[in-house]
């Protein structure tokens, strides 16, 4: 198990957003001329959460609201004013009324942060798989702050994974981009390790989200991703792969370099076209198929794609599915 950083600020309890609050916002992964197309969207959860304050989101907790959910047979200790006095002239019997609370979300999410994140396609101009992972995960981290729920993050590194423990105020939504920006994708990341580091902490029914290229055993991160589904959360999984990935670019000899071990082998490009493509379909039926096996969202994000097409498509499907 690897060492475990955490990264906690000083601020408690929710914090409503106001948007004369985002002057100050600027950074790599979020700018404030991409907000616009933000204040319209939300990011809810599809199962029912557990949270610590009022929200807009179902519970599984049960509390007082207009939305009606059960009934249970009255016992010493409940307050008479929820008692059902309709049945109980019917059956002569004393039932209790129970309704669905409405409650805050806690979104947590978790960055692959391992060298194979940093590739960035030949000669390295553009964002990397990493840099296009974070502007998703801004864009989300503050869709989550603007609706007053709370957001947690995790950067997966072998060296020792960092951790932001969930707030809702927007003074921890720039500590998030903050921790994003100074960290450097390199060696594993471990996740499965991570993921299952998560669960421990994380005792509340809640929405985990995790971007990667799952270049590790996948197999692995998903049984690992099972402890939240298991648990009644839900789970969605954006993976993000390279257009060289997904697709060999056109070269011919050519030195391939293993990003985190180092390793070389010289290959001709045009001989192995087919057989890495019939390898890369596999590796995307096994991603894919295992998630919606064990209730995962999967959502396959490719950097050439704009992030926020991407993800402004992805969450207006959300919502009309949901």
């Amino acid at each position: 198990m690897t060492a475990r950083k955490t990264i906690s600020p000083p601020v408690a309890g929710p914090e409503k957003v106001h948007a004369g609050t985002y002057t100050g916002l600027v950074g790599k992964y979020l700018r404030l001329e991409e907000l616009r197309w933000l204040r319209n969207l939300q990011f809810a959860s599809r199962r029912a959460v557990e949270g610590q304050y009022a929200g807009r989101h179902s519970s599984s907790q049960r509390g007082h609201s207009v939305e009606f959910c059960d009934y249970r047979q009255y016992s010493q200790g409940d307050e008479p004013g929820d008692i059902d006095w309709k049945v109980f002239g019917r059956s002569d019997r004393l039932y209790v009324k129970l309704f669905e609370q409405q409650s805050d979300m806690t979104v947590h999410i978790v960055v692959d942060a391992s060298a194979s994140m940093a590739y960035a396609g030949l000669g390295g101009q553009g964002d990397s798989k990493f840099d296009h992972a974070c502007r998703m995960v801004a864009a989300i981290a503050f869709l989550t702050t603007k609706q007053q729920d709370r957001a947690s993050l995790a950067l997966a590194q072998d060296a020792g994974p960092s951790f932001i423990r969930p707030r809702g105020s927007l003074r921890h939504f720039c500590d998030i981009l903050r921790a994003m920006e100074a960290v450097k994708p390199v060696g594993k990341a471990n996740l499965s390790d991570v993921l299952r580091q998560v669960a421990t902490s994380t005792g509340r029914r809640g929405l985990v989200v995790l971007f990667s290229d799952l270049l590790d055993d996948p197999r692995n991160i998903l049984d690992s991703l099972s402890i939240f589904t298991h648990r009644g959360g839900e789970v969605i999984v954006f993976h993000v792969l390279h257009a060289d990935e997904l697709k060999l670019p056109d070269l011919q000899d050519t030195v391939f370099i293993d990003s985190e071990s180092g390793g070389r082998i010289r290959l001709n490009v045009h001989d192995m076209r087919k057989a890495y493509k019939r390898r890369m379909d596999r590796f995307l039926r096994v991603c894919s198929g295992g998630c919606r096996g064990r209730g995962i969202d999967y959502n396959l994000v490719p950097t050439s794609r704009d992030y926020a097409d991407a993800l402004s498509e992805y969450l207006l499907r959300r919502s009309s599915t949901g």
